[in-house]
């Protein structure tokens, strides 16, 4: 436990992406850089950015629910959660352009919902730094991060329950734990605290 709480900020971003980078050229090392390896890459890079996603969407929920180490070092790394899904996602756009190279399917072209998604992740990453945030302004800041954040939540609650008669013990978890954030966020605290998206 003391370990997770050393990892802090950037931190955070470095070793998630290494995690991340690693499992991804194993995958291809281990199966071929063919399109099975990238669609198992597609499938590990959706699970993991869904992960880290929910943290950064609990954390200010949790911290309401009671402050403790756990949701304290939430709040303070949000952010840096956000950025780590956000290079997940980025390698999930790798794996699907390599399914694209190798097959005559087009995943960017026929799925408009997944293409918004990338221009909330693109936006709320840029807009994650000190100046392009001053030059939005907060109040536009705070709508473009709410709208894209639920935006998110609801692409990955989508797409895994499609997939649950794929695989009910993968993605019934996710989905469960998808709808709990959700609920978390609307539950009243008498304090609540401040500057707390």
């Amino acid at each position: 436990m003391i370990t997770v709480f050393l990892l802090r900020r950037w931190r955070i971003v470095k070793w998630s992406t290494i995690f991340i980078a690693t499992v991804f050229a194993l995958i291809l090392l281990a199966n071929g850089i063919n399109e099975s390896s990238f669609r198992i890459a597609i499938r590990f890079t959706a699970r993991s950015s869904c992960i880290l996603f929910l943290l950064a969407f609990c954390a200010s929920s949790l911290r309401r629910l009671g402050s403790t180490a756990i949701t304290n070092w939430l709040l303070h790394n949000r952010r840096y959660l956000g950025l780590s899904m956000a290079v997940s996602h980025g390698f999930h756009a790798v794996a699907i352009a390599g399914v694209a190279i190798l097959t005559s399917e087009n995943m960017v072209r026929d799925n408009h919902s997944a293409n918004l998604g990338y221009v909330f992740i693109i936006l709320m990453t840029i807009t994650s730094f000190k100046y392009p945030a001053a030059i939005l302004g907060r109040r536009n800041w705070r709508i473009l991060h709410t709208v894209g954040m639920y935006y998110l939540w609801l692409s990955f609650t989508y797409a895994f329950s499609e997939r649950l008669n794929e695989s009910w013990l993968i993605y019934f978890p996710f989905v469960a734990i998808l709808i709990l954030a959700f609920v978390l966020r609307f539950i009243p605290v008498k304090n609540k605290l401040q500057n707390i998206q």
